[in-house]
């Protein structure tokens, strides 16, 4: 899968589970300790996520990061 479309991926899909947990990306950012900023352009597809962040996200909606980078129909 080409750079773009994973980031679009992974971002669709925390997005979706943040959505579907009725969760804010306020709170998110805090539990993860980054910016709401951040949150928000990770959800975009807009800004890279090192391998640290993208298991926090993980283990935060409890979910492996096989699930959050697979895409969905």
């Amino acid at each position: 899968m080409e750079d773009k479309k994973l980031l679009k991926v992974f971002g669709l899909n925390i997005k979706f589970e943040r959505q579907k947990q009725g969760i804010t990306q306020d709170k998110v950012a805090e539990a993860l300790n980054v910016s709401i900023v951040y949150v928000s352009n990770v959800e975009a597809g807009k800004h890279s996520v090192s391998l640290v962040n993208a298991k926090k996200f993980a283990d935060f909606y409890n979910k492996s990061l096989d699930y959050l980078l697979t895409e969905k129909n």
